[in-house]
């Protein structure tokens, strides 16, 4: 019985920290596309023709290197922007320019961040406890993907 009742108190104390638990603040970072989907090699193009009426080439458009922002987009929680940068149609940063900077967010947005990296796209899960926060992630990101489209 003795043995019981020192179980249960333990386990009490435990929870009772894990409820009260906080996670530190979210510095300003990127998430950058895994080495295998990084942006294609900037190797030098080709020396231009010289004979007679030889048109120079221009650079791939399909391959540069835009950068674009999100909305902020505001929760109770606290204002949540981002800015993406793509290379070709493929997203191989994302960057927090605006975030919470306590609660639960603060361990929410980094998954976001990978998770939108993994998908390449605004369609992702929402953080079970951080729903506000993930949704104007989502918001914010969707709002740089559609930017990209717009240039």
């Amino acid at each position: 019985m003795k043995r019981t009742i020192f179980v249960v108190a333990l386990s009490i104390a435990g929870f009772i920290a894990v409820w009260r638990f906080e996670p530190g603040p979210v510095h300003n970072t990127a998430v950058a596309a895994p080495p295998s989907v990084a942006a294609p090699s900037t190797a030098p193009a080709p020396p231009a023709s010289t004979s007679p009426g030889a048109v120079p080439s221009t650079p791939d458009s399909a391959n540069a290197t835009v950068t674009t922002q999100g909305t902020p987009e505001s929760s109770s929680y606290g204002t949540v922007q981002v800015e993406v940068t793509f290379t070709g149609s493929r997203m191989v940063a994302v960057t927090l320019l605006q975030a919470p900077d306590d609660g639960r967010a603060l361990t929410a947005l980094p998954r976001l961040q990978q998770e939108a990296m993994k998908a390449q796209s605004a369609d992702i899960d929402t953080i079970t406890g951080a729903t506000e926060t993930s949704e104007s992630y989502k918001t914010s990101l969707q709002a740089a993907i559609d930017a990209r489209g717009n240039r």
